[in-house]
Parts: C-alpha cells; sequence; structure tokens
C-alpha cells in the first residue's frame, strides 16, 4: 500500500510510525509545509492513559517521549489571595519541538519518507498514484475546506479570547491564576513541559478583551501587557511568543471542529482536520494519537474490506471524540461564564474548576485527593450550619 500523510504534526506522524510498524512493506511519506525545526505553541499535556496507549503501540518512541516528558501531580488555583491545592491528577507535558522531533527521528528509522517545504494546493494530482491520502493537515485544513461537501464540518467558533505565550518560569504543578482588571477578569493556564520552560495561556472573555485594548497591541505588547498582568506569580521571568507566523496581536478565538463524514474516496481526516477539543481540558494530541492507531489497525485488517473497515472507524471514533467534546464543552462554556463563580468563596471556586467538565466527579476527586476533598466537605458542611 502506498500512503501520501498531507501534514506532520503528532496525527500525521504518529499514523506513519504506526502503519509502518504494522506494516514495514507499505510505503509512506509524510509531507509538511513547514520546515523541520519549525514549530508554534509551547508545550503539549499527556495523561497517564495516554502513554499507556503509546507503550501498548510502540514502545521505542513511547520511551523516548517518557524520557522527555516533565510530570505533575497538583493542580494549583490562585483566586482572590488565596491558594487552593488539589494532589493526584497524574498528568505529564513535553515540548511541541521535543515532541516532533522524537516523532521525526523514529519515522525516518522506519524507513517512512519525510519531505519539508512542501505546500499542498488544491490540487492533489501528485498524490493520484497513493492508495490512501491522510489529511493530517490540522486545525484549518485545506482538504477538509476542500471536500467540504463530503466531510460536512461544523465549524463553532467560542466567544472567548485567548493567546499562548511561553515563559522560563518553572509551574512545578498545573496553575490556575485568576487576576481581576479595572475591565473584568484574566486567567492563566500554566504548567511546565521541561526543565526550564512552561506553557502559558492567558485567557479572557470579549469584553475584557475589547476594553483592555489588547486587539490594538502587537505581540509584543501583548506579552508585555499580560507579564506586567501576572508578575505576582512570574518571578521576574519574561512572557515569551513564538508566534510570528500570525498576524496581528497573536489572540485568537477557539473553533470547535467536528465533521459529518471523515472520508472522502481514498482521503480520510485524521486529528485536528477531523475534530478538536479545547485545550482547556489538554486532549488534542491524544485524540490524534488515537485516531492514528486505530486507522493504523483499520488499514492493516485483513479480515474486512476497505471501505468496510474505514466506516467502522469512523464510526468508532465519532463516539469517543463526542464524548470528549462534549467535556470540553463544559470545560469552555465554564470559563465562558466565569462570572457565575468567580464570587464564590475560593475553596468552593476551586472545587467548580476542578470539576467543570464532569470528567472528574465528586467521587473521583476522592480518589485523587481524599484529604483535600473532606476539606472542602467540612468547609461546605460548616457553612450550611452557620447559615440562618
Amino acid at each position: 500500500m502506498k500512503i501520501a500523510c498531507l501534514g506532520g504534526g503528532p496525527a500525521g506522524l504518529y499514523f506513519a510510525i504506526s502503519m509502518k510498524l504494522r506494516d514495514p512493506g507499505c510505503e509512506v511519506d509524510v509531507y509538511e509545509r513547514n520546515r523541520a525545526g519549525d514549530t508554534f505553541g509551547w508545550g503539549v499535556v499527556f495523561s497517564d492513559q495516554t502513554m499507556e496507549n503509546l507503550q501498548a503501540n510502540d514502545p521505542k518512541s513511547a520511551q523516548a517521549i517518557g524520557d522527555s516528558l516533565a510530570h505533575w501531580d497538583d493542580i494549583d488555583v490562585f483566586h482572590k489571595g488565596h491558594k487552593e491545592t488539589s494532589q493526584g491528577h497524574g498528568f505529564c507535558g513535553i515540548g511541541r519541538k521535543k515532541l516532533l522531533n522524537l516523532l521525526q527521528d523514529r519515522a525516518s528509522e522506519l524507513g517512512v519518507g519525510l519531505h519539508y517545504e512542501q505546500e499542498v494546493s488544491d490540487d492533489l494530482s501528485a498524490f493520484s498514484d497513493a492508495d490512501m491520502i491522510v489529511a493530517s493537515d490540522g486545525l484549518n485544513s485545506k482538504i477538509r475546506t476542500q471536500f467540504a461537501e463530503t466531510f460536512k464540518p461544523d465549524i463553532e467558533i467560542r466567544e472567548n479570547k485567548f493567546v499562548w505565550l511561553g515563559t522560563h518560569k518553572v509551574f512545578e504543578a498545573f496553575t490556575f491564576i485568576f487576576t481581576e482588571t479595572e475591565h473584568g477578569w484574566v486567567w492563566a493556564h500554566a504548567y511546565r513541559f521541561d526543565d526550564e520552560t512552561s506553557t502559558f495561556i492567558v485567557e479572557c472573555g470579549p469584553e475584557t478583551f475589547d476594553k483592555l485594548g489588547l486587539a490594538k497591541m502587537s505581540q509584543e505588547e501583548n506579552a508585555r501587557f499580560c507579564e506586567d498582568l501576572f508578575s505576582e506569580w512570574l518571578d521576574g521571568h519574561e512572557l515569551m511568543t513564538n508566534s510570528s507566523h500570525l498576524r496581528g496581536s497573536a489572540w485568537l478565538n477557539f473553533p470547535r471542529v467536528l465533521c459529518e463524514n471523515w472520508v472522502h474516496d481514498n482521503i480520510i481526516l485524521i486529528g485536528d482536520a477531523a475534530h478538536t477539543a479545547h485545550f482547556s481540558i489538554g486532549s488534542g494530541t491524544k485524540l490524534a494519537i488515537e485516531d492514528a492507531i486505530m486507522l493504523a489497525d483499520t488499514l492493516c485488517d485483513s479480515n474486512k474490506p476497505l471501505s468496510d473497515g474505514l466506516l467502522e472507524y469512523q464510526e468508532v471514533r465519532k463516539v469517543e471524540v463526542l464524548k470528549l467534546q462534549n467535556s470540553a464543552r463544559n470545560s469552555t462554556e465554564w470559563f465562558e461564564n466565569i462570572d457565575r463563580y468567580i464570587n464564590f468563596p475560593s475553596r468552593q471556586f476551586a472545587y467548580s474548576l476542578m470539576t467543570r467538565s464532569q470528567r472528574i466527579s465528586h467521587e473521583n476527586l476522592r480518589l485523587r485527593d481524599k484529604s483535600w476533598l473532606e476539606s472542602i466537605e467540612q468547609w461546605f458542611a460548616a457553612d450550611a450550619t452557620a447559615t440562618p
């Protein structure tokens, strides 16, 4: 089988690796528009479960990734001068560039053809000899747009604004920081992904964004503004931007993508081209990896016709994606409606934040951090007793 992967992010690279592991004789080529060393964004979050999936599929690349991971168990919430810490959450991070380099090395080792600075146009005739085209060209997929009548994408632009920044302040816990300005609340999602760097995502509502004039600032001015706003937690470290590929201030609105169909003739969508999950639950790479593994399994299953296998792949994965997108929607709406919760007492606010997506239930929190949850229960009980 001859396969062309159009897009060299985690989805395309990990699919190529997974396919070569199952069928070393197949011909797989990955085409990426950027140079090998180019990447944007900062860290990628994995759960322990994602690492187990990697280990089961390819122990060698899982080992290389595992050796580069930054681990944390705690979540810190800073709110109105108070800090709440919950333990036992089991997450890890890795720099996006480091992850891509490791996957590139593993793919090359397995015989995958890697082609950089290859811009894919609307004309796919260059890949006419491919048995399968894997559209792994990300959130702004040109292939999904080209065949929109078949894929039927549903793209919902969420209202909050956010910007991806980085810092050399190392956050040892996954950290949420909420700070008030004269025009409303602004908050950060921060986590380290190596020994010296952290991702620092800043988010706010659209009205606050407009009143603060953030759209009129350059990327550098925005970084300095956010740096000043969160200086109490940055310990003198700068905030950095690597979004020179984006026009303007680099603030974005998150697009939730879901496609009715993922298959068009011999073209199949994978990863962010097919679906997205809001950054506040950190599962985009998880979904891409799971797509890659199942698609490779499907293509190497000789017990059923390929068309039947691809349909089954699509339907199974869509169910899993919808489960995660439901959680992501809950999380997204929590942040979009922050005014409902921001004046809660800090313990109640932190509990609401922890359980916002409904992926973490009350009893799940008990398993993760019994002591913290019991302190919350005792506080609620005492508050209820004191209320006339």
